[in-house]
């Protein structure tokens, strides 16, 4: 996985690659509630709208890009499920002392950096 930084970040592209992966691994292990946990006040319900999740049975997973820009950062991992590979784009935002996620959508699989 390569990290890239596109401009000043608040914390190191490192910080959040790291904190990226803390966050696949909580929806491969079923943990809904660590992966409500990181996300931005107000996020939800509608950062799920209209996006083709993995579902609760979530074989494994792979963080295949993340790229940070000041306090924006985003991240792409590909969930493997039953049956199915499913590619996603998590959009993050850094309120002054965490990373919260804020945005998702699908990717296509064969697509592998951030947009």
């Amino acid at each position: 996985m390569e990290v890239e930084t596109v401009g000043a970040a608040p914390g190191s592209p490192e910080e959040f690659a790291a904190c990226y992966q803390r966050h696949v691994d909580l929806v491969v292990a079923g943990d809904q509630a660590g992966v409500l946990a990181d996300m931005a006040p107000g996020a939800v319900p509608a950062v799920f709208a209209g996006v083709d999740l993995p579902g609760a049975q979530v074989e494994a997973a792979e963080v295949v890009a993340v790229q940070v820009d000041g306090a924006r950062a985003v991240g792409r991992a590909r969930y493997r499920a039953p049956g199915r590979e499913i590619g996603l784009e998590s959009h993050w935002g850094y309120d002054g002392s965490a990373w919260k996620a804020d945005g998702l959508a699908n990717f296509d699989l064969a697509e592998s950096g951030p947009a």
